[in-house]
């Protein structure tokens, strides 16, 4: 089978299934693995909006004095 995967992890967790049985759950573990990145790509993308919005409300230093 070819690695149509983008992680290791799910291509190993495929590879680790009985062969008589990877057919009934390669597109579970291909939608697990979107979910997966997307979910990644959200919390970077959140975690970049969280600190561009810190520095823009942050009080200059030469404000503080």
């Amino acid at each position: 089978m070819r690695n149509e995967f983008r992680t290791k992890f799910w291509h190993a967790a495929l590879e680790s299934l009985p062969a008589s049985i990877r057919h009934r759950y390669v597109l579970h573990m291909k939608a697990a693995e979107r979910w997966e990145l997307a979910l990644d790509r959200a919390v970077e993308t959140l975690s970049r909006a969280k600190k561009a919005l810190a520095r823009l409300f942050q009080t200059p230093r030469h404000a503080a004095r």
